[in-house]
């Protein structure tokens, strides 16, 4: 099955539904005939013009009817149980605040819809140096909500992004040699540059492997945090994998245990 195919599967995508971030590669583009609205960091002009040079086809850039500052997408949207589905495809690791993203697509969701999620395996990209996130991190963050990312993230991001063979994301079984993308010096010129404007900045906050994220997602809900659970998993082999999540979900199959355990040894 394709990517495509695959997420496709996980979810009935008749309905109305939410696609968050979904730039220049929607999963339900409206010109199939989806029944989606659009949430993006940019209206579909500014997309274009970020995307020109490039290799990517601007046509599939659709007209965005929300434009994220950061805060609350739930408050921005003001629609509560209205969606049947939101899929949000390499978002959940750009989040400011993690557990507040996942209320505000709980909130949106009605209680049957679902929540479809890619991740990247930070293994196999440039995160693959960083530490793993934890529940705590999540919690943490969740304290103080803000619109823009910590500064220590922001100083992370450039100080330990790696490449492996000169690639930002590799294939599974890759060996070749691993390098800082950025010398150190550079980690603190965005650092003092936030500092001084408090401008924001687009990273990867949040890192995970498949195991990692499996057992924050069933802390959160079995502590009360969320009703969000697990309701299907998929693990391809490629960079990625795809979670489902639904207050209506069995919830995670594997023990905490094994998720913490099997967290250490992927």
């Amino acid at each position: 099955m394709t990517r495509h195919e695959i997420l496709l599967s996980m979810f009935d995508s008749k309905g109305k539904g939410l696609e968050i971030g979904p730039s220049f590669n929607p999963l339900l583009p409206k010109a199939q005939g989806y029944d989606v609205e659009i949430l993006d960091h940019l209206d579909a002009a500014a997309l274009r013009e970020k995307y020109k040079d490039a290799a990517v086809n601007l046509d599939a850039i659709e007209e965005v009817d929300y434009v994220s500052d950061g805060s609350s997408i739930a408050a921005l949207i003001g629609k509560p149980s209205h969606f049947d589905h939101c899929v949000a495809l390499h978002v959940l690791e750009h989040t400011v605040d993690l557990l507040g993203f996942l209320l505000d697509c709980q909130s949106l969701l009605k209680p049957t819809g679902k929540l479809v999620l890619a991740v990247p395996d930070k293994r196999f990209s440039f995160d693959v140096l960083r530490p793993l996130t934890s529940t705590g991190d999540v919690l943490e963050a969740h304290i103080n909500p803000a619109s823009r990312h910590a500064p220590g993230k922001l100083f992370d991001e450039f100080a330990y992004n790696a490449l492996r063979d000169g690639k930002l994301a590799w294939p599974r079984g890759q060996k070749g040699p691993v390098a800082f993308f950025n010398a150190l010096e550079q980690a603190r010129m965005p650092y003092e540059h936030f500092l001084a404007t408090k401008a924001f900045a687009d990273i990867h906050a949040w890192q995970f492997t498949p195991s990692s994220l499996r057992l924050i997602l069933s802390d959160l809900a079995e502590i009360g945090f969320i009703r969000l659970k697990e309701s299907s998993f998929v693990d391809n082999g490629t960079g990625e994998f795809y979670i489902t999540l639904s207050e209506a979900g069995a919830g995670c199959a594997v023990s905490r245990i094994d998720l913490a355990w099997n967290a250490l040894v992927e």
